[in-house]
C-alpha cells in the first residue's frame, strides 16, 4: 500500500492514520495518531454488494466495515478497492470449540438468507457433465497408473499405492451412485434452498471477542448451495477431534430431504479427487495416495458411507 493510498484512506474516512504495517499481502493493521488500531483489506468492488446484501438482510454476525464518507462500505482507488473494518483481538479458543462456533454462525447466514429456486437444467446439468467429465480423466489416470505400478517391480512405493487404491476405488463408487441422483433431482427441476454462502470458511475467518463472534474475509462469497459451505469446513476442520457426524448431520437435519447432504458427499469427494498428484511411482506421488486415501476413508467412516458400497 503506497503513500497516495494510504492518504486518500485516511481522508474518506476521517481517520488519521499514522503507520502501517503489513499482515499479508493484501492486508494491513492501521495505527492512528489517536492510539486506535484499525484493519485494511484490499478486496475486489463486488465485496461492495456482499456486505450491502447481508446489512440489509439484517444479519448480525458479520464484521462490516466502517462506511466511508459516501455511505459505503468500499473505497475504490484505480483498480483495486479497500475496506477498512476496526481492529479486533480474535481471543483464543481451543480449535475444536472454534469449529463449532464457526458452523453455527455460517447456518445463521445460510437460514437467514434463503430462498428457494428451481434447479436449473441448462445450466446445473451442463455443469454436472463437466465436472464428471474432469472426475472420469482423473479414475482413468487413477487406474491406469495403477496398472502400471503392478506391472513393475514391487517396492515400498508400489506397496502404499496398492494398498490403498481400494479406498479410492470405495470413493468413485459412491461418487458415482450419489451423482445419478444429483442429476435426477436437476432433470426434475427441484426446487431447493440457495442461500448466501461464504465460501471460504476457515477457522481464522471467525473472531470471538467479548461474547461476540463474527465472520470476515466475505470476499469469495456467493448465492449458491450451502452444502458448499459444509463441504469446505469439513476438510478445514478434519484433522479435529469432533464428532462430525452428529455435528453435520445435525445440521442438514434442517432440510427437508437428502439432497443437501448428498450434494455435500459429493463436493468433498470432489475436492478430494482434485487434490490426486500422479507423477510417477516415487515418494511424493505414494505420499499422496496415502493421504488422500485416507481422507477418503475418513469420510467413510465418519458418516457411515459404507453403507453405500
Amino acid at each position: 500500500m503506497n503513500r497516495e493510498i494510504f492518504s486518500r484512506l485516511s481522508n474518506v474516512y476521517n481517520i488519521r492514520f499514522k503507520a502501517y504495517k503489513p499482515v499479508t499481502a493484501n492486508t494491513y493493521k492501521v495505527i492512528c495518531e489517536n492510539g486506535n488500531n484499525y484493519f485494511i483489506k484490499k478486496s475486489n468492488p463486488l465485496v461492495q454488494q456482499k456486505y450491502q446484501f447481508l446489512y440489509d438482510q439484517g444479519i448480525k454476525n458479520i464484521l462490516y466495515p466502517i462506511k466511508n464518507n459516501y455511505g459505503r462500505f468500499l473505497t475504490a482507488n484505480n483498480y483495486n478497492s479497500y475496506y477498512v473494518t476496526n481492529y479486533i483481538k480474535d481471543n483464543t479458543v481451543v480449535n475444536e470449540v472454534k469449529a463449532v462456533n464457526l458452523l453455527d454462525e455460517l447456518a445463521n447466514v445460510h437460514f437467514n438468507t434463503y430462498f428457494k429456486k428451481q434447479l436449473s437444467v441448462d445450466f446445473s446439468r451442463r455443469k454436472m457433465e463437466e465436472l464428471y467429465e474432469y472426475l472420469q480423466y482423473k479414475f482413468n489416470m487413477l487406474e491406469s497408473f495403477v496398472r502400471t505400478v503392478e506391472t513393475r517391480p514391487f517396492d515400498e512405493y508400489s506397496i502404499i499405492i496398492l494398498k490403498n487404491y481400494r479406498y479410492i476405488l470405495d470413493g468413485k463408487k459412491i461418487l458415482s451412485e450419489i451423482h445419478k441422483r444429483l442429476v435426477s433431482d436437476i432433470k426434475s427441476k427441484k426446487s431447493v434452498n440457495f442461500a448466501f454462502v461464504h465460501n471460504n470458511p476457515k477457522l481464522n475467518h471467525l473472531l470471538n471477542s467479548a461474547g461476540n463472534r463474527y465472520l470476515i474475509s466475505i470476499d469469495k462469497a456467493k448465492i449458491g448451495i450451502s452444502s458448499l459451505d459444509l463441504a469446505k469446513y469439513y476438510i478445514e476442520c478434519e484433522d479435529l477431534k469432533l464428532d462430525f457426524k452428529s455435528i453435520i448431520n445435525n445440521y442438514f437435519s434442517k432440510y427437508e430431504d437428502d439432497f443437501y447432504q448428498d450434494y455435500f458427499y459429493f463436493l468433498v469427494l470432489l475436492y478430494y479427487f482434485k487434490g490426486f498428484i500422479v507423477l510417477d511411482k516415487d515418494y511424493v506421488t505414494s505420499q499422496n495416495f496415502l493421504y488422500v486415501s485416507e481422507q477418503i476413508k475418513k469420510l467413510i467412516n465418519d458418516f457411515n458411507l459404507s453403507d453405500r458400497l
